[in-house]
């Protein structure tokens, strides 16, 4: 592991947001789908064309897919749970291309003899 100082300024940065966000927010796998659907009974709106819209996440859980309905007073909570998840996402996404850089860089002086 290396030290604090070892590292660039802004995959400090990126890392100082990863902590704060995982501590500070909460966060939620998975991505919000409208679905249209209709409910079948005699005489509703859906049974002239006009469905019942509502939100789900779609998610794994348990190792499988799952599409789990989010009422609509959770709606905007839900949101901002994945939008937290989808900046965690690309903030360790930036660390880890870092990193990759970092291996690229040694094999290359490794295979060029200046280990």
């Amino acid at each position: 592991m290396r030290h604090r100082n070892e590292m660039s300024k802004k995959e400090r940065s990126a890392r100082s947001k990863v902590t704060k966000l995982i501590h500070d927010y909460p966060f939620i796998e998975g991505g919000m789908v409208k679905m249209a659907r209709v409910c079948g009974k005699d005489g509703c709106k859906c049974t002239k064309g006009e469905k019942h819209v509502s939100w789900y996440l779609a998610t794994k859980h348990e190792k499988k897919r799952k599409m789990i309905y989010i009422p609509a007073e959770m709606e905007k909570e839900v949101q901002a749970w994945g939008k937290t998840c989808k900046e965690i996402r690309r903030l360790m996404k930036e660390i880890s291309n870092n990193y990759l850089k970092i291996l690229m860089e040694s094999k290359k002086r490794k295979r060029s003899g200046n280990a």
